[in-house]
C-alpha cells in the first residue's frame, strides 16, 4: 500500500478514473520530488462519486434569448453512494471541471455563455448566493470549456461532504426552436495542488466519466435540453419569395424576401387560434462574394397595404442595423419583446433590404442569405400563446444578388428657374480612390443656348475647388478645371460642383435649354477624368434640362405678380385682349382649372397685395417652345410591357423622344432616348433596379421646339 501510494505522489498529483500507470514510470519520477523537499503522502481511497441530482435545477425546454438556464446539475460526493462507500480521512481536491457538447443539434454560438456555480447548500440554483467559480463567453462546446487552472484547487469537497455543481448557459436570440443540446460533466482531482491538501480521495471507479446529462424531467431522447419557443400548434410556415436582382454599387436593394404565413400550407394547415409572435429574423450569409463591410446598413420591412407591389421605402420599417456582420449572422430583435405579430389565419410579406456600399465592388460580385424565424409565447401577464415554425429553418435565398458596376457617371442637374439658380454637376460610380481631376476643355465644354439661358460662374462643392473658368456667353460654351483640395478625401459618388445659372432676358416661360458636354461637332467628349491615383477614366454623361418655369399670375411675363396681372387678365376676360396659351395658363390660377375667369382676377390681385399665395402647379404636359398653334404634342401615355417600359408621345412632327428615370429621392437611375414619338426602356435598361415606384419625365423635340412632361409615376416588378 505505502508503495502504490509513492507510485501515486510522483504522478503529478492530479487522477481520474481509468487512469493506469506502470510502477517502473513511477519510481523514477519518485526522485525529483524528493529532492524538492516535498514530503511523501498517501492518495485516499478511490471513493468519491460523481452523479447528477435529479433535482429539478435543470430547465428542459428554456426559450431563445433565456439566460441563466441550468443546463446540468451535479453532485460530487465523497464518499458517494456507489462502490467504495467509507470515509478516508480524505477530501476530494477537485482541479478542474470540463464541459463537452454530447450530442444534439445546437450549434455552438447559439449558446452566447456558459457558467460553473457551486452550490451554496440548499440544493436549489440562486444565482444570487451560488458561488460563480467560472464564467466563458462564446463558449465552444464542441471542443471544450474548461473550468479550473491545472495544478490549482477549484474546489474542496470534505471528507465525508459533498459539493454541488450547476452548469448554466446563456442562449442567444436567434437559437432555433426545436435545436437540442446535450452535455457532459468531466472532472479531474489531484494531491498537493496549490491552494489543496497534501492527500486528496479518488474518483471511485464506479463513477463513470464524463458523465452525461440525464436529470429527471429532460424531453425525450433523455439528456438533451431542448429550446422551446412556442407552445402553439406548428403550423407556421416561412416562405422564401426571392426572385433574382441585380444592382449598382450604392443602391438600396433586396436582399431577400419572404412569407410568414399562419397557418401554412405545409403540413399542419389548420388555424390553431393562436397568432404567430415574431421575437427575432436573423439574416446570414450563405454564400457570394461581398463582405459584409461592403454593406452599409441592413433594414427589415414589412409590406404594407398601402404601397404599390415590392419593396417600397414607405413599407412599415420593421428594424434596423448599421454596419452589419453578415458572417456571424445579424440579429433583428431582441428576443424578449416582440418584434412583430402575424394574425392567426393570416399571411404576411417582409424585406430584408441592403444598402450597398458605393465602391469597392467587382462587376459580377454576388451574395446570398438566409432567415431565421423565431416565434416566441409572451411571457407577460397575461400573456399570449404563440404558434410555432413548421418550416425548417433557416430559410435560404432562392435566388443570389448579384452587382453590376457601370462605367464612371458624370451627371450634369435639372431643374425649373424664375431666375438665377444652382445646378449641380455630380459623379456616381467612380472607382476607388474617388475623383482627382476633372477637365472640360479645350476640346470639350458645357454647351447651352445662350437664348434661354445664360451660364454665369461655375464653382467647386466639398472637396474640390474649380479654376480656369471660361464662358462664352455668345456661343453657349463653358469650360472649366476641377481639383481636388490638398489633403481632403476624394469623393466616389456626390456633388462635385456647381453651374450658377440665370434666365436670359427674353427667355419665354415654358422654354427649356438641354445641358451637355459635347465638342463643337456636338460629339460627347470629356478631356480629363482621372481619379486620385492618377488612372485616367472615361466616364458616362447625363445631360440636365434647365426650364424656364412659367410663374403662376405672371401674365405679363415679367418675374413678379403686379396688379398690371389682374388688369390684363380682366380685360382678356372682357375680349380687349389676346393672351398667349402660356399667357393664359399664367392667368389660370384659381378652379376651375383650364377656364380663366373672374375669379382669377381676383386671385391674382390678392397675390399681388400679399393677401394670397399662389400655388405653382404644373399642367400635366407643359409646351416649352413659344407657340400660339401647339402641334408638337397632344399627351403621354406609357405601360409596361413585357418587362419594358413604353412611352408614346400622341402629336405630330415628334423628331426625338428621351425619357429619364428617377428613384423616389430624386437619383437618375436610367436615361433612353429614341427617333419618333415612341421610346422604351428595354428589360435590359431596367435589369439593375429593384422592384418599385419609380419617377420619370418625357422630353420630346419637334419642328417647334422641346415639350417635356411633368414629373410621373410607373411600378416596376420584374
Amino acid at each position: 500500500m505505502m508503495r502504490e501510494c509513492a507510485q501515486r505522489t510522483g504522478e503529478g498529483r492530479s487522477s481520474r478514473v481509468g487512469m493506469k500507470q506502470t510502477r517502473a514510470v513511477w519510481l523514477f519520477v519518485l526522485v525529483p520530488i524528493l529532492v524538492l523537499g516535498w514530503a511523501a503522502s498517501a492518495w485516499g481511497d478511490d471513493e468519491t462519486d460523481v452523479f447528477n441530482t435529479d433535482a429539478g435545477n435543470t430547465e428542459p425546454n428554456p426559450n431563445p434569448g433565456e439566460n441563466f438556464v441550468v443546463i446540468q446539475d451535479v453532485v460530487v460526493a465523497d464518499p458517494g453512494r456507489e462502490g467504495d462507500t467509507t470515509p478516508d480521512s480524505f477530501p476530494t481536491a477537485i482541479e478542474t471541471v470540463t464541459i463537452r457538447k454530447a450530442g444534439g443539434t445546437l450549434e455552438d454560438h447559439f449558446v452566447i455563455a456558459l457558467r460553473l456555480y457551486l452550490d451554496d447548500g440548499d440544493g436549489l440554483f440562486d444565482p444570487t448566493v451560488d458561488r460563480l467559480l467560472g464564467a466563458v463567453n462564446a463558449p465552444r462546446l464542441s471542443a471544450e470549456v474548461v473550468f479550473g487552472t491545472r495544478g490549482q484547487l477549484l474546489v474542496l469537497v470534505p471528507n465525508g461532504g459533498s459539493a454541488q455543481f450547476f452548469v448554466v448557459a446563456d442562449f442567444a436570440n436567434d437559437a432555433p426552436d426545436g435545436a437540442t443540446l446535450r452535455t457532459s460533466f468531466d472532472l479531474t482531482v489531484g494531491d498537493s495542488l496549490i491552494g489543496g491538501p497534501v492527500t486528496s480521495s479518488r474518483i471511485d471507479s464506479a463513477t463513470s466519466l464524463p458523465i452525461l446529462n440525464f436529470d429527471a424531467g429532460l424531453p425525450v431522447p433523455v439528456g438533451f435540453i431542448r429550446i422551446t419557443a412556442a407552445t402553439g400548434d406548428a403550423e407556421t410556415d416561412v416562405v422564401d419569395k426571392t426572385p433574382a436582382r441585380t444592382a449598382n454599387p450604392g443602391d438600396s436593394v433586396v436582399l431577400q424576401e419572404f412569407l410568414v404565413s399562419d397557418p401554412g400550407v405545409s403540413g399542419d394547415a389548420v388555424p390553431d387560434g393562436a397568432g404567430t409572435l415574431i421575437r427575432t429574423v436573423t439574416v446570414r450569409k450563405v454564400g457570394g462574394t461581398i463582405a459584409s463591410d461592403k454593406i452599409l446598413r441592413l433594414r427589415l420591412f414589412r409590406a404594407s397595404p398601402r404601397t404599390p407591389p415590392g419593396w417600397d421605402e414607405q413599407d412599415e420599417l420593421i428594424a434596423v442595423v448599421n454596419s452589419p456582420d453578415l458572417e456571424r449572422g445579424v440579429v433583428f430583435g431582441d428576443g424578449g419583446r416582440r418584434l412583430v405579430r402575424v394574425n392567426d389565419n393570416a399571411e404576411e410579406r417582409f424585406y430584408v433590404v441592403a444598402d450597398l456600399a458605393p465602391v469597392s465592388f467587382a462587376d459580377g460580385d454576388t451574395l446570398r442569405t438566409s432567415v431565421e424565424i423565431v416565434a416566441r409565447d409572451d411571457k407577460t401577464d397575461p400573456g399570449e400563446l404563440s404558434s410555432a415554425i413548421e418550416t425548417p429553418m433557416p430559410v435560404v435565398a432562392s435566388n443570389q444578388l448579384v452587382v453590376k458596376v457601370p462605367p464612371p457617371t458624370l451627371i450634369i442637374g435639372s431643374a425649373s428657374i424664375v431666375g438665377k439658380a444652382r445646378i449641380p454637376i455630380s459623379i456616381r460610380f467612380v472607382p476607388g480612390p474617388g475623383l482627382g481631376e476633372l477637365q472640360i476643355g479645350p476640346d470639350g465644354a458645357l454647351t447651352f443656348d445662350p437664348t434661354i439661358v445664360q451660364v454665369l460662374n461655375i464653382k467647386g462643392v466639398g472637396p474640390y475647388i474649380v479654376d480656369s473658368v471660361n464662358i462664352d456667353s455668345l456661343e453657349g460654351r463653358a469650360q472649366f478645371t476641377l481639383t481636388l483640395k490638398p489633403g481632403r478625401t476624394a469623393l466616389n459618388e456626390g456633388v462635385i460642383a456647381e453651374i450658377e445659372v440665370d434666365k436670359a432676358p427674353d427667355a419665354p416661360p415654358g422654354e427649356s435649354v438641354r445641358i451637355d458636354i459635347e465638342d463643337i461637332e456636338g460629339i460627347e467628349i470629356v478631356d480629363v477624368f482621372r481619379d486620385a491615383a492618377g488612372r485616367d477614366f472615361l466616364p458616362d454623361v447625363t445631360p440636365g434640362v434647365i426650364t424656364i418655369k412659367l410663374i403662376k399670375g405672371d401674365v405679363d411675363g415679367d418675374g413678379v405678380v403686379t396688379i398690371s396681372d389682374a388688369r390684363l387678365t380682366a380685360r382678356f376676360i372682357l375680349g380687349l385682349e389676346t393672351l398667349s396659351p402660356e399667357q393664359e395658363e399664367a392667368a389660370d390660377v384659381a378652379p376651375p382649372l383650364g377656364v380663366v375667369d373672374a375669379t382669377d382676377v381676383r386671385w391674382i390681385a390678392q397675390a399681388a397685395t400679399g393677401l394670397r399665395k399662389l400655388e405653382q402647379n404644373a399642367s400635366a404636359l407643359t409646351p416649352l417652345a413659344r407657340s400660339a398653334q401647339p402641334t408638337l404634342a397632344k399627351s403621354v401615355t406609357a405601360r409596361m410591357r413585357a418587362g419594358t417600359l413604353e412611352v408614346r408621345v400622341d402629336g405630330l412632327g415628334v423628331a426625338q423622344t428621351t425619357v429619364r428615370v428617377f428613384t423616389l429621392t430624386g437619383k437618375a437611375v436610367a436615361t433612353v432616348q429614341a427617333s419618333g414619338p415612341t421610346a422604351r426602356l428595354s428589360e435590359g435598361d431596367l435589369a439593375g433596379l429593384p422592384n418599385g415606384v419609380y419617377l420619370y419625365t418625357v422630353t420630346v423635340l419637334g419642328p417647334d421646339g422641346i415639350w417635356q412632361s411633368d414629373v410621373r409615376k410607373f411600378l416596376l416588378i420584374h
